[in-house]
């Protein structure tokens, strides 16, 4: 039988196959869990991995062939090719328990999240899969962590100063990566009928990217709020990073133009990683973290965003303050016109089905 015919978009068969795969995923994990977990009647490490193995290439194999098989990405595929990568860590983990490594170990943790951060790319890139770069920035960062704990002496926590630059160097990374995503298609002939992806799903797609990038850079200047907890009686006391004047104008900074971006473009995930940033810069500056005596005083940081505060408020009622378009020079669109408005491109691809080539809606 044509697999096509098989995977033919159909909103009810596309909701029985989103529910099916979710329950499936569920119950193979928690067998999983129920397994690894009971010492008496457990199983063992290869039979750990087998359960696993079978539920994570189902769902990331089966979503990528469905996705092979339409001309654009619908909603269980994504919801397939998601739950897959996120079981891949536990994947590989189990199999390095299987032969006898140390799963915990910071190489191990560094190849195993750059596997799945390469298999959330490829879930992102080939199959148009929503969200998919967001992850992969994420696990890159984490895979990267571990990496640098390892080659560090003592570790990331002896050198929350280079630990941070690192952060910040990633977004940078990240920023340009998304430049690159919008930019181009370079996989598009992976897909039927070689489908390039329409101008909006690469507006969205770059769009996750610099959440990653906002998320690394709110990171970096977040560190500080360590100190938070060596004030409490929480049992969480983690090594405490030094307050510092350069990173906490990082941390206001990389939030501030976080949610700049997020409400200019009507983006959620830059704006929500902003607002995190810009609360926790509340709490650690307002509170004066890590400060021995904090000073009651206006003066400092609250007089200073005050005024600045006034002043670019006064500087916005100026007639004669205006801006270039942001949006129009991004879209390279500027001096041909009015640029589309966020998250709208020039309109369908022949065969992309429709606006924004979802062909439904995703996850």
């Amino acid at each position: 039988m044509d697999p096509s015919r098989l995977f033919a978009p159909d909103e009810g068969r596309d909701a029985l196959r989103t529910l099916a795969g979710l329950l499936l995923g569920l119950g193979f994990f928690m067998t999983f869990e129920r397994k690894s977990g009971d010492l008496s009647n457990g199983w063992g490490d290869w039979g750990l991995f087998i359960t696993l193995l079978i539920i994570t290439v189902f769902l990331y194999g089966v979503g990528l062939a469905g996705r092979m098989n339409t001309q654009t990405v619908r909603a269980w595929q994504s919801v397939y090719l998601i739950f897959g990568v996120l079981l891949i860590p536990f994947l590989l983990f189990q199999f390095i328990e299987a032969v006898n490594g140390t799963a915990t170990a910071d190489l191990n943790v560094f190849w195993v999240l750059l596997v799945t951060a390469a298999a959330a790319t490829f879930a992102a890139l080939v199959a148009d899969v929503r969200y998919g770069l967001l992850l992969t920035t994420i696990f890159v960062i984490v895979s990267l962590s571990a990496l640098w704990d390892k080659i560090l002496s003592n570790g990331l926590i002896a050198h929350y100063g280079i630990y941070r630059g690192l952060l910040v160097i990633y977004g940078l990374v990240f920023l340009a990566f998304a430049f690159v995503v919008y930019r181009f298609d370079p996989l598009a002939r992976l897909r039927p009928g070689g489908v390039v992806t329409p101008e909006p799903e690469r507006w969205l797609r770059a769009q996750d990217v610099i959440t990653g990038a906002a998320l690394s850079a709110v990171l970096a200047g977040s560190i500080t709020f360590t100190a938070f907890f060596a004030q409490t009686d929480s049992l969480f006391t983690p090594p405490v990073a030094s307050p510092s004047l350069l990173w906490d104008l990082e941390l206001l900074v990389a939030s501030l133009l976080a949610v700049i971006w997020g409400a200019r473009f009507a983006v959620r995930g830059p704006t929500y990683v902003g607002a995190i940033g810009l609360l926790v810069f509340l709490i650690d500056v307002g509170s004066e973290v890590g400060v021995g005596v904090p000073a009651s005083t206006i003066v400092g940081w609250p007089l200073i965003l005050a005024i600045v505060g006034a002043a670019m408020f006064v500087a916005s009622l100026v007639p004669e303050v205006t801006t270039p378009d942001a949006e129009a020079k991004l879209r390279g669109t500027a001096g041909t016109g009015p640029a589309p408005p966020p998250g709208l491109g020039p309109g369908p691809t022949a065969g992309a089905g429709g606006l924004g080539g979802t062909g439904g809606t995703t996850p």
